[in-house]
């Protein structure tokens, strides 16, 4: 039998339709002929997906038949794959602008000690820029921090809420070195808030395990910011 003439009769042998001759003839050839036995056995597993592979036909286009379903769903995996990922990294992001987000901290008035006659209309100025802190009108309240006598004063008032200012105009880099001075300096005044309010800032900057680590330290502590900082560590393992 020629593999032309076995390949003719592929359909009739899976089907059981071929007659007992032409069945000795047809099996004596497919385990004499690799490639006629391996076509056989290639269309025999398509055999229910209704392709069928004549033999005759080029290695490229074979690969081309066969390969092509295969290469569609993978393609469609992928796709669909990548669509969920996107928004799995979507929702993520969301949550953790979400996460970001704080109230602004409380403000009491007091004086500026250690600044000589110029401590009242420091004062004055604070009070001035603290309101516009609270209408969130931040770039005004950088305008009167950021004179020379504010700068000169090293205050952990006036630096905190510079601090506080940059952070939400997103300038979380900023704003975090701030908070480390305050932090390294250890004023009482400001010292718990600027631990927890640099939680914040790897928040904006995307460090979640620094975040999570920040307000751990913090609910560790002896601290009226603790409570705060345990409710942000629930909220960062839920993420």
């Amino acid at each position: 039998m020629k593999c032309h003439e076995f390949q003719e009769l592929i359909e009739a042998y899976l089907g059981e339709t071929i007659e007992e001759p032409r069945r000795e003839e047809f099996e004596e050839h497919f385990f004499q002929c690799r490639k006629c036995f391996l076509g056989l056995k290639i269309n025999e597993s398509l055999r229910n997906k209704e392709v069928r592979i004549p033999l005759s036909e080029k290695p490229r286009l074979f690969a081309f038949k066969v390969l092509r379903p295969i290469l569609v769903m993978s393609s469609l995996f992928l796709i669909i794959l990548s669509s969920v990922l996107l928004l799995q990294r979507g929702r993520r992001a969301g949550q953790m602008r979400e996460l970001a987000r704080f109230d602004l901290p409380s403000y009491h008035q007091g004086e500026m000690r250690g600044n000589g006659v110029d401590d009242f209309a420091l004062e004055e100025q604070f009070s001035r820029a603290m309101r516009r802190f609270y209408q969130r009108d931040f770039r005004a309240v950088l305008d009167i921090l950021d004179q020379p006598a504010f700068s000169a004063a090293a205050n952990a008032k006036i630096a905190f809420f510079r601090a506080i200012s940059l952070l939400e105009m997103d300038q979380a880099e900023k704003a975090g070195e701030i908070l480390d001075g305050i932090i390294q300096a250890m004023d009482p005044a400001y010292f718990d808030e600027a631990l927890y309010y640099k939680g914040f800032v790897f928040l904006r900057l995307g460090k979640r395990a620094e975040a999570l680590a920040q307000f751990r330290k913090l609910a560790d502590m002896l601290s009226p910011m603790a409570g705060k900082a345990r409710a942000m560590v629930q909220k960062i393992d839920e993420l």
